[in-house]
């Protein structure tokens, strides 16, 4: 198994197309030396990062990847690809991985905006240049590079998609489809902690867990919370925080943050009201036990949701939606009376 899961952020950073803008001046004197939050645009509507390392010791995680390459023949082949022609450890050569979604280019289309990678760890600049090119020049693609602000800027061309990479220091890789928005990334302007929204939002995951999340909400999951709940709560939560750790189980938190108190306290109550009618029904997928683990909270105007399910509760839970997700004609056939199945 392990550092198949790695190959998604990579392979997805290959397959992202975005739309360029023109390019900031770039500045003069030797440019800054970036890594984590520091490369990611103030601009970011959306941070998310992850622990390679605690990702790879965690079974759950084996679980969603093995289902993932199962269905999934083109990652699967990108994936035997790099591992065969580039030689690449990714589990051991890259520590973390920070995905940064910016804010939308055209207004009506909220959580389209350009899509950052930023990777720390251990993947010299020529090695990674030499692997990227055998894998988009075994398809007739190429790589290019640029002289941008002191760094190389990289260019990967494979059919009609294209992805920018550079290094902001000797261990920290940008990649991005949006050549504006990776220079902005790799520029001297404001950065994700001159963001006083994503540094609030920020101190409500512990950045230390194996994946963590914060960002704004997009206003149609907003208002489409207000739709589903037939307006029995008056608003949405203005802004997300989401952690979770995987050794020994799962244990997961969901901040939702709300514009006042009250809608905080309106959530919250609706939320248990809800909860013993969900808990009933998941008895039919004999879940009730792993519902009821479900612990909701309220504190000024976040409301947050953590479940903390063992190894066994894991299991039952994604055995569930194995079976739910099989075609019927694939399924087992239900033991029938007095076959002595229990």
């Amino acid at each position: 198994m392990t550092a198949r899961r790695c190959v998604i952020c990579f392979a997805a950073a290959l397959s992202l197309a975005g739309a360029g803008c023109g390019k900031k001046p770039t500045p003069s004197g030797p440019p800054p030396e970036l890594t984590g939050l520091a490369v990611v645009p103030a601009s970011a509507e959306v941070v998310v990062g992850l622990d390679l390392k605690k990702l790879d010791d965690a079974p759950v995680i084996d679980r969603v990847v093995e289902q993932l390459l199962a269905n999934d023949a083109v990652l699967a082949e990108r994936w035997q690809r790099l591992r065969d022609e580039c030689k690449i450890d990714l589990v051991k050569q890259v520590r973390h991985i920070m995905l940064a979604l910016g804010p939308a280019r055209t207004a009506p289309t909220p959580g389209t905006g350009p899509v950052l990678m930023v990777a720390v760890g251990s993947l010299p600049e020529a090695e990674l240049k030499d692997c990227v090119t055998k894998l988009v020049g075994g398809g007739g693609g190429t790589v290019t590079g640029t002289a941008v602000g002191g760094r190389t800027l990289y260019l990967a061309k494979d059919g009609n998609r294209t992805m920018y990479f550079a290094y902001s220091r000797p261990d920290t890789i940008v990649l991005g489809s949006d050549e504006a928005y990776l220079t902005e990334a790799l520029g001297s302007g404001k950065k994700a902690p001159d963001n006083p929204d994503l540094t609030a939002w920020t101190k409500l995951v512990n950045q230390n867990s194996a994946v963590w999340a914060v960002g704004r909400t997009d206003p149609r999951v907003r208002d489409g919370l207000v739709q589903l709940t037939d307006k029995k709560i008056s608003a949405g939560p203005i802004a997300f925080a989401a952690s979770g750790d995987f050794g020994g189980g799962a244990k997961l938190t969901l901040t939702a943050v709300m514009a006042t108190a009250e809608q905080a306290k309106g959530l919250e109550s609706y939320v248990k009201s809800e909860l013993a009618l969900l808990t009933a029904a998941a008895q039919l997928k004999s879940l009730g036990s792993v519902v009821g683990k479900l612990e909701v909270s309220t504190e000024d105007t976040v409301v947050r949701f953590h479940v903390a399910l063992s190894v066994a509760d894991v299991n039952q839970l994604l055995s569930t939606l194995d079976v739910a997700g099989t075609p019927a004609q694939d399924r087992a056939p239900a033991p029938s009376p007095g076959s002595g199945a229990p």
